[in-house]
Formats: C-alpha cells, structure tokens, sequence
C-alpha cells in the first residue's frame, strides 16, 4: 500500500523549495504539495491567524484526502509548517499516521533578547525616518541579518508583517499532548529553530524521537538526496531502524 506524505512549507517559502525532494523520495510514496496562503501561488488579502491557516488545512486536506480516498496521511511541516503540522495533528490526531516536525517553529520563549530587539526596532524608527532611504534600507538590513539573523519580518509586506505577528505563538503545550508517533528532524546547524529545540521537545512529547543530521535550516535545500533518504527511512522502513 502506497504512503501519502503531505508537506508543509516554511515562511516566506513555497512549495517550489521541496520540488526537487520530489526527485529522490521513493516512488511507494504519493505527496501532496501546495503553498501555504501568502506564500506561491496561494496569496492573501488581509492578514491571517493560526485559525486562519488551520481553517485553509481542513478545508485543502479534506478535499486531497476524499479524492484520493485516504483515512490516514503522514504529515511533514518546515518551520512555520511545523507549528501548523503539530496544531493540525492537535485537532486531527486521527487523521494523522506519523508527524514529522523538520526544525519546526514550535518553541517561541519570550526571552530578554527578543524583548530587546523588539525595544530597538522600537526606538530606531524616528531616527531611520530622518535618513535618506537607501541609508535607512542599509542599517534595517545589516541589523535584520547579523542582529536578528532572520530576514522573515525585513522582507515581508505590511499583510505578511501583521500575519507574522499573529503566528507567533509558543506551542510547547500543545506538543506536550500529541501522542501520535513524531519523528524531530533538526539540523546541528540550524540557527533559526536551534537543535536545542528538537532536544527540549523530545523531553516533553510523549511519542517523539529526535534524528539530528548535519545541515542548517532548510536542509532539503542544502541536500535534497540526503534528506529524502532520512524520510525514506521513515515512512517506508520499520520504525525500528530509527
């Protein structure tokens, strides 16, 4: 019996970035691939919600699934994907064979780093207006890569900008209650969702194993044959080899 793997895409992503994944997964397995609204060819008029997405998720994923006459689906989810792969499982859990959260956004800690990135963004508004444009456009850039070390808010539109701010939600507690069997991919190179993410969550999912390999953020990227071997693995072989 063929294994149908749905995946989730990261912010700012779309489903072009796991496309040539498609090349090296073993042909036993259907996938389901789309882009997540605001992202692609799926945009948005007015910023969203996580219920916004879970709302779009049951509505996309009852369609694919009836058509192909599927009960039950593995679900994979990068980054921003992951938060809503493990909401999705929260509420579907029957729905849902295997989870796998690949350097997923699921812990959000409200840290004295984060507050204080959020204080200079803050106060560096008035003075950045004063600037001639290209200058202000210059140090917003420098500050987004080496301070903040992520581009996600510096390059979204206002829509995408609110959306962010909606999405941002810590899910330990969520993920304290998934009991379907997880598999944490987490990259010891990943300094966006740091590998002690995937180490915490394992503590505290009940059914969940970490597997670590040698990558960054967006692995399928970086090395689509590597990664497509670890889900190989996965889903097709016995879960006793991981």
């Amino acid at each position: 019996m063929k294994k149908t793997l749905v995946i989730l895409h990261g912010w700012g992503s779309s489903k072009k970035s796991f496309e040539p994944l498609l090349n090296y997964l073993d042909k036993k397995m259907d996938v389901i691939l789309f882009d997540l609204p605001g992202f692609g060819e799926t945009p948005i008029e007015r910023p969203y919600t996580l219920e916004d997405y879970l709302i779009f998720l049951n509505e996309h994923l009852e369609s694919e699934l009836h058509l192909r006459k599927i009960e039950k689906m593995i679900l994979l989810g990068h980054s921003f994907g992951g938060a809503l792969a493990l909401l999705y499982t929260f509420k579907n859990p029957e729905k849902v064979e295997k989870l796998l959260l690949y350097n997923a956004a699921i812990l959000r800690p409200n840290t004295f780093k984060i507050r204080f990135l959020n204080f200079l963004s803050k106060i560096s508004k008035p003075f950045l207006k004063i600037l001639p444009s290209k200058l202000a456009f210059f140090l917003k850039k420098v500050f987004y890569k080496f301070v903040v070390k992520s581009y996600d808010y510096f390059l979204a539109n206002e829509v995408l900008k609110k959306t962010l701010a909606n999405i941002r939600k810590d899910l330990r507690e969520e993920a304290k209650m998934i009991k379907n069997k997880t598999y944490l991919l987490w990259g010891k190179k990943d300094k966006i969702t740091p590998l002690k993410h995937g180490i915490f969550l394992e503590k505290i999912m009940p059914n969940a194993k970490l597997i670590v390999f040698d990558g960054g953020h967006s692995f399928h990227k970086e090395n689509p044959e590597e990664f497509a071997k670890i889900l190989n693995k996965i889903i097709l072989e016995d879960d006793g080899n991981y």
